[in-house]
């Protein structure tokens, strides 16, 4: 979600995914990420390989917590709301 201004844009959309690939080491299991804009955010579908449902969702959000908190480009101006 924004936290102020504009809604985003695609290309903000397609930064957070490259900075989320640039996070993703392979213990995470990401194998896929989409990305989308709306008026109140970005939404993110994650495609995780793990065991059980509680195990891929810990992933997700180490994987989103990490990348937010790392400054990098795409990145800045969002809070997180995870939707199970």
């Amino acid at each position: 979600m924004p936290t102020g201004g504009a809604p985003p844009t695609d290309s903000q959309a397609h930064a957070l995914v490259d900075a989320l690939w640039a996070h993703a080491a392979p213990d995470c299991g990401m194998e896929h990420v989409r990305a989308r804009t709306s008026p109140a955010g970005i939404g993110i579908v994650f495609f995780i390989r793990a065991a059980r449902t509680d195990i891929a969702q810990a992933k997700v959000r180490s994987l989103v917590v990490d990348a937010l908190a790392s400054g990098g480009t795409g990145v800045h101006g969002y809070s997180i709301l995870f939707h199970p």
